[in-house]
């Protein structure tokens, strides 16, 4: 993956950390029988799965290149190593929204 992959990826990461929020109304206002941050650090590592893996495959068929085993598994472990980067500022926005 590039410098520009990575940078979109963050600015996806960002995107979603700004929905914490959102999500956390959200959770508290369904009065679900769940660990309500548990929940929403779900939610947010789903958004941003499915959000970076949209971008990156229609970057690689825009870009015609071939979509097989070994491309995914790189794509994925790019975008888990964007998100394992931010662990603590999303721990952090959740306990924030979650206190507020």
């Amino acid at each position: 993956m590039e410098f520009d992959d990575k940078n979109e990826l963050e600015t996806l990461l960002n995107i979603v950390i700004n929905q914490i929020p959102s999500y956390t109304n959200m959770v508290h206002s369904a009065n679900w029988d769940v660990d309500s941050n548990d929940c929403i650090f779900g939610m947010v590592y789903h958004s941003f799965v499915a959000k970076s893996t949209e971008y990156l495959k229609n970057k690689q068929t825009d870009t015609e290149q071939i979509l097989n085993v070994e491309s995914t598994f790189e794509m994925m472990d790019f975008i888990s190593k964007i998100f394992d980067d931010r662990l603590a500022d999303i721990k952090q926005a959740i306990v924030s929204a979650s206190n507020s």
